[in-house]
């Protein structure tokens, strides 16, 4: 069984990448990673708020606790061979701070890199102030 379950977007390629790095990393499976469009994840995790797991990777422990963005991270670096040190460091206060800014940030903004990905306007639900029209269409006139 695994020790953590991270729920992440399958729908974002950044995402996707970060799953698959951490798939390679995780040579003892004690890590699973769920696509949060799979229909059993609600199922399984009727807790995980998902407009909050849209917004911020969750991770869910064995004793269910949840963790989002950095938090999850520090929690996949705790379990992760040769990445404590990372992990306690994101935990640091002042670290811890930035460190959810950071992945804050970054997960706002995951939709708007990769655009060759979204040239179909499928992201353009993700992007705030944007829908798929907006994607084809040209620049306003000044």
């Amino acid at each position: 069984m695994p020790e953590l379950t991270v729920l992440y977007d399958g729908a974002c390629s950044l995402c996707r990448a970060s799953a698959n790095r951490l798939k390679r990393l995780d040579h003892g499976a004690r890590i699973e990673l769920l696509d949060l469009h799979d229909p059993s994840a609600a199922t399984r995790f009727p807790r995980v708020n998902r407009e909050e797991a849209m917004r911020l990777m969750q991770a869910v422990d064995t004793r269910g606790r949840i963790f989002s963005g950095a938090d999850a991270w520090a929690r996949i670096g705790l379990i992760l061979p040769g990445w404590k040190l990372i992990a306690w460091m994101l935990l640091v206060p002042g670290i811890h701070f930035i460190a959810r800014k950071i992945y804050a940030w970054i997960a706002r903004n995951r939709y708007r890199w990769n655009k060759e990905q979204c040239a179909d306007g499928s992201c353009a639900v993700h992007l705030p102030g944007e829908n798929a029209d907006s994607h084809n269409a040209p620049p306003p006139a000044n």
